[in-house]
C-alpha cells in the first residue's frame, strides 16, 4: 500500500521545487513511509495525479509549489474522504500555507510533513449555472496565457469547483487576470509585485460593474470595485482583503467595496498591506455560509488566483472539508 504521492511542478520557485521535492521525498521515505515522487508538465497534471492516487487509496497527498499547483491538488482530492493534504510551499505567493502556519523554509516544511498535525480547515464550493452561466473553457475571448482548469465536476445542473483561500469578482479578479499574463508591463514582476503592477495597470480602463450579493446577511446591490469571499485572510502574497478570516469558523468573510475614484483605489491599495481599508466607509465585510453572485454584464470569477466560471454563480463554504498537515506551535496566525 502507498502511504502518500508527492506532486511537485518543478518550474515553481525558478526550479527550486524539483530539489525542494526531492529531498522532501527522501526525509518522508527514510522515516519508513512508502511513497511516489510525481513531476508536473501542464495544467491539470496535478488534479489528475491527485485524484488517480485518492481513487487508489492514497491516503496523504503532498502538493509542491505555488497555490495554482495547490488549488489543481485540492480539487483532486476535495471529494475524497479521509486524505490528508501536505503543503510544500514554493510559489510566488503562498498565500494558503501562510495561513496555516507551513514555513517557507523547505527543511522546516518538511519537518512539518514529518511531525505536523492533523487540522482540519474550510473549502469553499463555487456552483455555477450551465443554463445561464458559460464555463470559462468555452470563452473564446480569453486570452491563451490564461490556465484555464481541466472540466469541472458536473452535479445536477451546475459545474463545481473548489478553493481554499479568496474567490473574487471584478477589479481583484481582473488584476488576477493581468497578472497571470506575466508579459508586456508585467514581466519581471513576480510575488507581490506583480500583483502591484498589475493592479496599478488595470486602474487605467475598469469600470466598476453592477454586482447584486446575496447571503445570510441579506442582499446588497449596485456599482461595486470588487467583492472577495475569504476563507483566509489574504490573496495576492500579502493583501489582508478579509483580516479577520479564519479558516476553519464555517464562514466566509465577504469583503464588498463600493465603486470608487482611481485616486481612493491607490490609496485603498496600500492599506491592504495591514488591513486597513476595512475602516473605509466604502467597504463592507459581511460573514456568511453562502453567497450568491450576478453581476451586469457577466464576469469571470477567480478563486486561489485561478479563474473559475463566469457569473452568475453560487459560492458555499464547505465547514472542516479538508485535513491539512500543520505545525504544531501553530494557531491562526502567519509563519514567518
Amino acid at each position: 500500500m502507498v502511504d502518500f504521492i508527492l506532486i511537485a511542478n518543478p518550474i515553481s520557485g525558478k526550479g527550486r521545487a524539483k530539489t525542494i521535492a526531492e529531498q522532501a521525498y527522501a526525509a518522508i521515505t527514510e522515516a519508513g513511509q512508502i511513497g511516489t515522487l510525481v513531476l508536473t508538465s501542464g495544467t491539470g497534471d496535478a488534479e489528475r495525479f491527485a485524484h488517480d492516487a485518492v481513487n487508489a487509496g492514497t491516503r496523504k497527498v503532498i502538493a509542491c509549489g505555488g497555490d495554482g499547483t495547490l488549488h489543481e491538488v485540492v480539487n483532486g482530492i476535495a471529494e475524497g474522504k479521509g486524505t490528508i493534504l501536505g503543503v510544500l510551499p514554493c510559489g510566488r505567493g503562498n498565500d494558503f500555507a501562510a495561513a496555516i502556519g507551513v514555513p517557507r523554509k523547505p527543511q522546516a516544511a518538511i519537518q512539518c510533513l514529518l511531525n505536523g498535525k492533523l487540522t482540519q480547515v474550510d473549502l469553499g464550493k463555487i456552483k455555477q449555472d450551465v443554463q445561464n452561466g458559460q464555463d470559462v473553457a468555452d470563452k473564446s475571448h480569453l486570452d491563451n496565457t490564461a490556465r484555464l482548469q481541466s472540466a469541472p465536476t458536473v452535479i445536477g445542473a451546475t459545474k463545481t469547483r473548489y478553493f481554499i483561500t479568496i474567490a473574487t469578482c471584478g477589479y481583484d479578479a481582473e488584476v488576477s487576470r493581468r497578472g497571470a499574463e506575466r508579459s508586456g508591463l508585467f514581466k519581471g514582476f513576480k510575488g507581490t509585485a506583480a500583483y502591484v503592477s498589475a493592479a496599478i495597470a488595470t486602474l487605467s480602463d475598469y469600470q466598476c460593474p453592477y454586482i447584486k450579493l446575496e447571503g445570510d446577511f441579506g442582499t446588497l446591490e449596485g456599482n461595486h470595485l470588487l467583492a472577495a469571499t475569504g476563507i483566509t485572510p489574504r490573496y495576492g502574497g500579502g493583501f489582508r482583503i478579509v483580516p479577520k478570516a479564519r479558516y476553519d469558523d464555517g464562514l466566509f468573510d465577504v469583503c464588498s467595496i463600493r465603486a470608487v475614484s482611481k485616486f481612493t483605489i491607490l490609496r485603498l491599495l496600500v492599506t491592504l498591506f495591514w488591513g486597513g481599508h476595512v475602516s473605509h466607509p466604502a467597504v463592507a465585510i459581511h460573514p456568511t455560509r453562502t453567497l450568491r453572485i450576478e453581476t451586469e454584464p457577466a464576469m469571470l470569477l477567480y478563486a486561489d488566483g485561478e479563474p473559475m466560471c463566469e457569473t452568475p454563480a453560487t459560492i458555499e463554504i464547505v465547514k472542516h472539508g479538508l485535513t491539512v498537515l500543520t505545525p504544531f506551535c501553530h494557531s491562526h496566525g502567519y509563519s514567518a
